[in-house]
Formats: structure tokens, sequence, C-alpha cells
């Protein structure tokens, strides 16, 4: 299971704002990513603040476990063979933490991702589809948090008339969704 550090910066846009920002930067072209997001029946995940989900892009599958940190959040993945949240490997890991199959599907997001590489990380110019609803946002994905990198997202940003508020995780907005329904 790898490890890494997430910091990012994150931003709702709307639909003119998203086309200027398309225009910014040379993104590639969208790749359809479907998330599936789990949880045990007594949501023994969210009690911990934590997020799980499995990511399909092109018939490739990796599971993925956002847990809090100082800054940012700890991720833990792997690749799977096949969409299975019950492959030997996640449920060693679970069990090493005290959660206990079955883990079982809580919400899914559909996301059309172009990305961009500069020198403080991965732009993702995303749109959003939770069941009947959509958004739009951009995320910054840092190598490091330096000043420098979050001025240059509030430049790009305010060159878009956009201005910068922290939005909720895809995972967060997924589950105000359904508690709206």
């Amino acid at each position: 299971m790898k490890e890494n550090l997430e910091i990012e910066l994150k931003c709702i846009l709307d639909k003119d704002q998203f086309e200027c920002l398309l225009g910014k930067m040379k993104f590639s072209t969208p790749k359809i990513q479907v998330n599936t997001y789990y949880d045990t029946q007594n949501k023994d995940l969210q009690q911990r603040l934590w997020m799980c989900r499995i990511r399909e892009v092109m018939d490739k599958y990796e599971f993925t476990l956002k847990t809090p940190s100082n800054v940012g959040h700890n991720e833990f993945e792997c690749l799977l063979e096949k969409h299975n949240i019950h492959d030997p490997i996640v449920v060693d890991f679970f069990e090493q933490s005290a959660i206990h199959p079955p883990l079982l599907a809580i919400g899914t997001t559909t996301t059309h991702r172009r990305t961009f590489v500069d020198e403080y990380g991965e732009w993702c110019l995303d749109y959003n589809l939770f069941d009947e609803i959509s958004d739009y946002e951009v995320e910054y994905e840092l190598f490091d948090y330096t000043p420098k990198a979050e001025q240059r997202f509030k430049s790009v940003l305010k060159s878009c008339k956009v201005e910068y508020i922290q939005a909720k995780t895809k995972f967060e907005r997924m589950l105000n969704h359904k508690k709206d329904r």
C-alpha cells in the first residue's frame, strides 16, 4: 500500500469560470473517472473522518483511503485487479485499523477530469456528476505547500473572476446531496 500526503486547494466554479480556466493552461483531454465510496453499516469510517473509495479510470481500479492530517490528508492507495472492496489487501489493511467488513457502497460520483502540471503541483479541472446534479471545480494538488503555490492559485482564479473559497470534497458534497434528497 502506497502512502502519501495530499495537500490540495479547491474551489467550486460556474460554467463560465470553468471555461475561462480551461483557456488559461494546456489541460489534457478529459478522462472519465467513476468514484464509488464505501463505509460500514455503522458508518465507522465517517466517524473517524475517513474517506474510502475505489476509482475506476479506463478499466483500472485504484483503492484509496484518506485520513486527516495536520496539513491535508494522508492517502493510502493501491491498484486492484478488479472493482472489489473486499480484495484481501483492502480487508487486511482495514483489519489492522479495527474496521471489519462488510464495506457497503454509499454513493458514486462521475468526474470528467482535465489535468495540467506546473512547478507547484497538478491542476485538475473537473466536471462532476452526483446522480441528477452536477458541478464544476478546480483542484490544485500541491507537491508541497508553499505560499507561492497558494499565491499562484489565487492569481489564476482572480484572472477568471473566481473568489477563492475552499470547497468541500466530492465525497462531502455527495453525502450532502444524499441527505438533501
